[in-house]
């Protein structure tokens, strides 16, 4: 069992803020010139961080660049299909926060967190005529990321946990 609380695009937010383009291109630039284990200006981000770490979270298609919502179904897929080949993986529980803070406004959130788990599901294992679906989405409307302001999401979210491990003992 696996469960993603908030996932969310370091690099959508990322876009938000002052210098993005500036940063990045020279973080890349950085890289490109094998200095990638070297830190970026602290005017980059709030925490220290390598110029190949700043690239993997927040380039377009970086390494960890897995939850963005401008990708094409096509795209997500190939990020995370490999989520349902897993052969011991019972369920992988997407609980998808409708009012994180760190989701730009503009994007639709229902609409993203089911091509989350749509992705997820690409590639489920196949049982003769059957298919799991492994990817299960929790969506908590009033949620924040740290599911800290809502008055029951943090514990909706912990008892759909107890709930399917309960289902795989």
């Amino acid at each position: 069992m696996v469960a993603l609380q908030a996932p969310v695009s370091d690099r959508e937010g990322a876009m938000q803020q002052e210098g993005y383009t500036e940063n990045i291109a020279s973080a890349e630039k950085m890289v490109q010139d094998g200095k990638g284990q070297e830190m970026v200006p602290r005017s980059y981000f709030w925490a220290p961080i390598t110029a190949k770490r700043f690239v993997d979270l927040f380039s377009i298609g970086g390494v960890d660049d897995y939850f963005s919502s401008d990708y094409t179904d096509d795209e997500l897929a190939q990020r995370l299909q490999h989520v349902g080949t897993h052969p011991n993986l019972h369920t992988a529980l997407v609980a998808f926060s409708g009012s994180d803070e760190y989701i730009p406004s503009h994007v639709d959130r229902k609409l993203l967190s089911k091509r989350l788990v749509d992705a997820m599901n690409t590639l489920c294992i196949k049982d003769g005529n059957n298919s799991k679906n492994v990817a299960e989405l929790l969506y908590l409307e009033s949620g924040n990321h740290n599911l800290s302001k809502g008055p029951t999401d943090a514990k909706i979210f912990v008892d759909r946990i107890s709930e399917i491990l309960n289902q795989i003992n």
